[in-house]
């Protein structure tokens, strides 16, 4: 099963980046001299891209709804729960879109694109 909040999502729908792994944050800034100076310090969340991809998994209207209303709530964290892996997600505005979402042909009600999601 797969559920954000408590929409359900199509089965199909996949998670893009699920092995895209960086768990370490890093600044490099040089010195008047050129010498590197090195920040770093550990990724405490987790980038997940949904994706709703040509033939193989649509979005419904309703769901696209449920979607916009969901990230519509500022501060919102909501439940993700992804087959047997689940953690609380927050919408990546800060990576605009949070949701990017195109219909199938105009004036259709059937939808594929992306939801950005960070578990916190």
């Amino acid at each position: 099963m797969k559920k954000l909040g408590n929409l359900t999502l199509p089965d199909s729908i996949q998670w893009i980046d699920r092995y895209k792994i960086s768990p370490i944050n890093q600044t490099v800034f040089h010195t008047l001299a050129g010498n590197p100076v090195v920040f770093s310090s550990k990724v405490t969340g987790i980038s997940m891209t949904l994706a709703a991809e040509g033939d193989t998994t649509w979005l419904d209207q309703d769901s696209v709804d449920q979607l916009k209303d969901m990230a519509a709530q500022q501060g919102a964290i909501y439940p993700l729960i992804w087959e047997e892996f689940s953690c609380n997600v927050i919408f990546r505005h800060h990576e605009p879109p949070a949701i990017s979402l195109t219909p199938l042909w105009p004036n259709h009600n059937q939808f594929t694109g992306t939801i950005r999601l960070t578990c916190i």
